[in-house]
């Protein structure tokens, strides 16, 4: 493993990136209070600031946990603002559900993790089953009768997958 980058030690870019990622949330929070007059809004940048450094940690010292932990800190970002500006505050829990499963999708993707795929796959379907549930459409037996499959296979394939480790 190199320690370099174009000839700069990783552990100073990490440093000048999380000043830099500081200073930009600080400016955020104001422009938040001041021009936005929406406070509210400073856990969303700071879990999007947050995860774009998490996200950078992880493309320089290749960790996996940091690409997932800051993908989904992103994601929640992201995802925290358009349903804060699009009011559709009632299905924030579906959005944070698509965060995690676009985590999950992202991880797999750059790691070759299939793990993250079956958890992905696994938060998908119960989340439309949950959504089903709150619209009326199923019964409580209908929708635990169809996530708890989902469920098995996920401890199955966690079981699998640390028995092979």
């Amino acid at each position: 493993m190199n320690g370099r980058v174009l000839g700069v030690k990783k552990s100073i870019i990490l440093r000048t990136s999380a000043l830099l990622f500081s200073w930009a949330f600080f400016v955020f929070i104001f422009i938040s209070i001041f021009v936005l007059k929406n406070p509210a809004l400073w856990f969303f940048g700071f879990c999007l600031f947050l995860g774009v450094f998490e996200i950078v940690k992880s493309l320089l010292f290749r960790l996996d946990s940091s690409l997932y932990f800051g993908s989904l800190l992103t994601n929640i970002g992201i995802v925290g603002f358009v349903f804060f500006y699009t009011n559709t505050t009632f299905y924030a829990g579906y959005y944070v559900c698509l965060a995690f499963i676009v985590a999950s999708v992202v991880t797999c993707i750059v790691c070759r993790q299939p793990l993250h795929l079956v958890l992905a796959f696994s938060i998908f379907f119960v989340g439309i089953y949950s959504l089903l549930l709150t619209k009326n459409f199923i019964s409580t037996p209908i929708f635990i009768a169809f996530v708890v499959p989902f469920l098995l296979l996920l401890i199955l394939e966690m079981f699998l997958h640390f028995k092979r480790r």
